[in-house]
């Protein structure tokens, strides 16, 4: 299993995990606030995960705010993920999910159930 943390700066920061936990995905666990400062440094974690996987699973669950910048990166990444043929799926905070569902994003970005977790997907992977 190969990881690494990023921790970005920014008004309030935030802080990047990244794991392979099969062969073929990628969790990028992100906690704090996403916002104009710091979605670069996601985006670019993000795409770092693309390689050699088939499925990325984005960890929101301990994000407490995500700004315009925040889904904008993540439709970046969702578009990049549709053109490699790789699955990307959002484990939303309920502050994440409330923002995809204001701006009507639930067609283009695919929440997880709001009562999976990161460990009951992987679960479900065997």
């Amino acid at each position: 299993m190969r990881q690494w943390r990023v921790t970005c700066g920014g008004s309030t920061g935030i802080g990047i995990s990244v794991r392979r936990v099969a062969d073929s995905v990628a969790v990028v666990a992100v906690r704090g606030e996403i916002d104009s400062s710091n979605s670069d440094p996601l985006f670019d974690a993000l795409l770092a995960a693309l390689p050699e996987t088939t499925r990325v699973i984005a960890d929101l669950s301990d994000v407490t705010f995500c700004g315009s910048s925040g889904l904008r990166t993540l439709l970046l990444v969702s578009e990049e993920c549709a053109d490699r043929g790789t699955g990307f799926l959002l484990v939303p905070s309920p502050v994440v999910r409330r923002a995809v569902e204001v701006c009507r994003l639930g067609q283009v970005l695919r929440l997880a159930a709001a009562d999976d977790t990161v460990t009951k997907l992987l679960t479900g992977l065997s």
